[in-house]
């Protein structure tokens, strides 16, 4: 019988045989966004382990090969599906150890579950917008409209005392402001995606990125985010989902194009 492997590390090959996974210890299937051969978005059909480490299935495929290829392992053992989000080993992992990182006074357990306060909420909020490599005035602008997203969220479902609202929402904001300012130390703020055109918005993502010194996979994993961030002002700001689409392709092209020439790297003309 073959062994089955329980972490990415045990495997001995670049490629992991589905065949081989330990279906109990498989946390999703992750179409991972990467580059391929001609400097194109593609994705790489992946496994995360529960331990949070991950090995690709297959070589880079378009969208709807991965989407596919993942979809048809996953119908066999139940197993979730990530979209193209970039995952660090998986966002439990991420949830849980930014959890762990918060002053006692955030953060509480109860029934096996971890609780976080009102400031608490937001200071995580900065923290992930930090690790994920969000130039400040980016990470300043999506914290702020998605703590409002969200709380508007708790009103309209009545989970809330209206009068609490407000007061928590400010208190929220604050407490990431703060953290933000303590994470960032002196760096300048600068705009948020609401302010920038999507071709100003992918290039100051890649500028931000190569002044850092950082690698493809910590610009990708910064420009998913910038992504997120951006989405939840362009929802601010009344956007439709067609207005969206068309901004994020707009970004997502500029930045990569704008990333490979500040690598040196050749830029196919279209």
């Amino acid at each position: 019988m073959a062994e089955l492997y329980t972490t990415a590390s045990e495997i001995p090959d670049i490629i992991a045989d589905p065949a081989t996974l330990a279906p109990p210890s498989v946390r999703c299937l992750w179409m991972r966004p990467v580059l391929n051969k001609d400097s194109q978005a593609a994705f790489l059909p992946s496994v995360v382990f529960v331990d949070g480490t991950d090995c690709p299935l297959a070589c880079e495929m378009n969208d709807l090969h991965a989407r596919q290829f993942c979809q048809r392992l996953a119908a066999i053992h139940d197993w979730p599906v990530k979209d193209g989000r970039v995952l660090e080993g998986s966002t439990e992992v991420a949830a849980d150890r930014v959890f762990a990182s918060l002053d006692e006074g955030d953060r509480m357990e109860m029934d096996g579950k971890g609780w976080v306060n009102i400031p608490g909420m937001g200071r995580m909020a900065a923290i992930f917008a930090h690790e994920a490599g969000l130039p400040l005035g980016v990470a300043v602008e999506g914290i702020t409209h998605k703590l409002a997203r969200m709380f508007a969220d708790i009103e309209a479902q009545g989970a809330m005392p209206l009068q609490d609202i407000d007061k928590n929402l400010r208190a929220a904001t604050e407490a990431a402001c703060a953290k933000l300012a303590e994470l960032y130390g002196n760096e300048a703020q600068g705009p948020g995606a609401g302010s920038l055109s999507p071709a100003q918005f992918g290039i100051l993502v890649a500028d931000y990125h190569y002044s850092k010194g950082s690698t493809d996979e910590l610009f990708q994993r910064g420009l998913t985010a910038a992504l997120e961030a951006g989405t939840e002002a362009w929802r601010a700001a009344g956007e439709s989902e067609s207005e969206m689409d068309q901004k994020t392709g707009a970004m997502l092209d500029t930045s990569l194009r704008h990333w490979f020439r500040l690598t040196g790297r050749a830029v196919r003309s279209v």
